[in-house]
């Protein structure tokens, strides 16, 4: 791999103002539709290893949603349900193909619908709840009538959740509609859509609880790849989108699991085909918008597919994750959903609740290197008070070396002021394979069902971090204005 030119390199941070403010939930996390579909099976909501895991992350936004959100049927009595009227009798009367050659979704056509039960969603709303998760729902859009969604299983379950006191403060409806014509045969167009979520909105607006909710859409995926895309976003947004979502969603992934290498998660050309994907999301939106509408990525991680075995639950994968919340934040990105929470090679815990490899919160500044290179990826906000105490205006500066040797940062504008160190490295000899990870040199791992201590290495002056690692460095003495203006608010 490329040396970088040098190994030193002064870093210098404008905290005269801030490119973004990044909210409390800012990072959120995804559980696929098709975890409901399979009633949680492995996945025990009473299991305090779990619950403690996920109250970690809290306060946390939760999708519920993917493409198993357009088979959701739900029974308050648990009934077994006839198979939901998807399509018109034309569309049924198709040899429709669940084609898993470009997104990977291996599915039956006659046994893809089902039903979510009112116990099971008690469960899931329980638990979300006991936890500190805010839950954004993704609807069904398959249900029809006269040629627009039909909400009447939705309503059903608003009211339901309505009269148990259930907060669902987001909705959605629909998953990855730029691609129905290529999985299912079938399109919906971008100005139907537009409508279906007028209905839905009308819909939430007759119910005290949840009028005020967001609503997020069109879900359309890498727009950097896919002209398909590109046309369906402007078709929605042209035809009233934006002012039919309060805020624009995409989904974004690097490659196909399938064939990514451990180049590929290292590749700072790969890495910046997000920021490919946000100006291109930009640029539409001032374009069709003619004002800056606010966007999240509803579903994201590194790759498609279920992930890349071996790469997306290893150390490794770290640097997607970092370099994508660092550039998101930097392109006033709202939320940032992993996916997932559970399951899958991209998971952020694996089947026996063990964590695979928050310190950031509200503004957002700009670093820049005496020497950029594009092996040395660096980002800057505010530190987050909650776990480690932080004062107000302290600074949390993080970073990726990509490259094969280690690095210093010289922090003068700080003078010799102590830092607290967090530089994350492989667990063991497989090295950037590694599932597991180390905190300045100790192995973490969970005990039990308590998550491990994470205490920083105390440290004044130049920081020098490894080869091929990521971390944090928090200065909690840089008395950043913003900062303080930003926690007193």
């Amino acid at each position: 791999m490329e040396q970088m030119s040098g190994a030193s390199q002064r870093i210098v941070i404008d905290t005269s103002t801030s490119l973004h403010i990044t909210s409390s939930h800012y990072l959120s996390i995804t559980i696929g539709s098709g975890k409901i579909r399979e009633k949680f099976t492995g996945f025990d909501l009473s299991s305090k290893k779990l619950q403690d895991l996920a109250s970690a992350l809290s306060p946390i936004n939760i999708r519920f949603g993917g493409t198993y959100a357009d088979f959701l049927h739900f029974d308050p009595d648990g009934a077994e349900s006839a198979p939901p009227k998807h399509w018109d009798q034309e569309r049924q009367d198709l040899d429709l193909t669940f084609d898993s050659g470009f997104f990977d979704l291996p599915f039956d056509k006659d046994r893809a619908n089902f039903t979510m039960t009112g116990a099971l969603w008690d469960n899931i709303t329980r638990f979300c709840d006991k936890v500190g998760w805010d839950i954004m729902f993704d609807f069904n859009l398959f249900y029809w009538r006269n040629g627009y969604w039909d909400p009447t299983n939705a309503d059903l379950l608003l009211r339901y959740s309505a009269a148990r006191g259930v907060k669902i403060p987001s909705f959605q409806l629909g998953n990855e509609p730029n691609a129905f014509f290529h999985n299912f045969n079938f399109s919906i167009d971008g100005d139907i859509l537009v409508q279906d979520f007028m209905i839905l909105k009308n819909l939430i607006s007759k119910y005290p609880q949840y009028d005020a909710s967001g609503l997020y859409g069109p879900d359309v995926t890498n727009l950097n790849r896919h002209e398909s895309s590109r046309t369906y976003l402007k078709n929605f947004l042209r035809a009233g989108g934006c002012d039919a979502v309060t805020e624009i969603s995409v989904h974004h992934y690097y490659k196909n699991g399938r064939t990514a290498t451990v180049k590929d998660f290292m590749d700072p050309i790969l890495l910046d085909s997000l920021l490919t994907n946000l100006e291109i999301l930009l640029n539409i939106t001032m374009e069709v918008c003619k004002f800056h509408k606010p966007f999240r990525l509803t579903e994201t991680s590194s790759c498609y597919g279920g992930g890349a075995p071996k790469l997306s639950d290893a150390y490794i994968a770290g640097f997607m994750w970092l370099d994508k919340l660092g550039l998101s934040a930097k392109y006033k990105v709202t939320h940032v959903f992993r996916q997932t929470f559970f399951r899958e090679n991209y998971a952020l815990i694996d089947e026996q609740l063990n964590p695979n490899p928050r310190l950031i919160e509200g503004p957002v500044f700009n670093v820049t290197t005496a020497e950029p290179n594009q092996l040395l990826r660096l980002y800057a906000h505010c530190a987050r008070k909650g776990f480690y105490n932080y004062p107000d205006g302290a600074l949390v500066f993080y970073y990726l070396n990509l490259a094969n040797q280690a690095i210093t940062f010289d922090f003068a504008q700080y003078g010799n002021d102590a830092v607290d160190v967090f530089l994350l490295t492989p667990g063991d000899a497989m090295g950037l394979t590694s599932r597991f990870v180390k905190l300045n040199g100790q192995p973490l791992v969970m005990k039990d069902s308590k998550v491990p201590d994470m205490p920083p290495k105390h440290e004044t002056g130049d920081v020098t971090v490894a080869a091929e690692s990521f971390g944090f460095i928090v200065i909690p003495s840089a008395n950043i204005e913003l900062c303080k203006r930003y926690h007193r608010s």
